[in-house]
């Protein structure tokens, strides 16, 4: 386990140095683009979609931290297993470590945003005790994160167009979710957002960092079956396919 834990570090490591070699701006590259969405958003939707939301500026930053996480994550883990051909090949290396390198290069990117969120948090004023219960939210999303990446890096072996698949859904998945606006309560938008994992991950956030209050308990409870049911499911699916990968390539 312990040799294991090493080689996956060191790969996570890698990835990351190799991500941001060369560039001038490393890993702020990472966070150019959720800065500029979350200023233009803000720039055109905050007089008409955030006039009545309450921190409008941390709300909107918020689902587009959490967002892109989730949407970084699991696009970078669509060839964590086919980028790396040649050395499932050559080595025998435990093709899971491939998709765990993947996510977690992606989530320490990811903490530098939440810097920056926490940042603008603590300048508006709304740091509170509930920010203690983020750390359990932060690892239901690493969860469903994975488990949907352990899908997806499998799946790509059999279905080669599920990069563009994946695309078009995740652009429509970001406009059912209310990340720039307000769901009205009790509305059809609410009702179909029941089953969206990423309604309940980005409003549970919400609710710890910016708003002080205990995570709403049914959204809790929905994501974290989410988390659960995507890892078990992802894990399956990747363990099941995995011994044909050479075959594929």
């Amino acid at each position: 386990m312990r040799k294991h834990f090493n080689l996956l570090f060191e790969m996570t490591k890698v990835r990351f140095k190799l991500r941001n070699e060369g560039s001038f701006l490393g890993v702020f590259w990472y966070l150019l683009g959720p800065l500029l969405t979350f200023i233009i958003l803000l720039l055109v939707f905050s007089a008409r979609l955030g006039s009545g939301v309450e921190h409008y500026p941390l709300y909107l930053l918020s689902g587009i931290v959490i967002w892109n996480f989730f949407s970084a994550s699991t696009s970078s883990s669509l060839n964590s297993i086919m980028g790396q051909a040649g050395l499932i090949k050559s080595l025998p290396v435990r093709r899971d470590l491939l998709v765990f390198s993947t996510i977690f290069d992606a989530f320490f990117s990811h903490i530098f945003e939440l810097v920056i969120l926490f940042g603008l948090m603590a300048y508006f004023g709304v740091l509170s005790k509930t920010i203690l219960l983020f750390p359990i939210i932060l690892i239901l999303q690493l969860m469903f994160a994975l488990g949907t990446g352990f899908a997806l890096s499998s799946l790509h072996f059999i279905f080669r167009d599920l990069g563009q698949v994946w695309s078009v859904l995740m652009r429509a998945w970001w406009f059912v979710t209310p990340i720039f606006y307000v769901l009205n309560e009790g509305g059809p938008g609410e009702k179909v957002n029941m089953f969206n994992p990423m309604y309940h991950s980005i409003n549970i956030s919400r609710d710890v960092l910016i708003y002080g209050k205990i995570p709403n308990t049914t959204s809790l409870i929905i994501f974290t079956c989410f988390a659960i049911a995507a890892y078990v499911m992802g894990y399956f699916i990747f363990t099941r396919i995995s011994p044909r990968f050479a075959e594929y390539i």
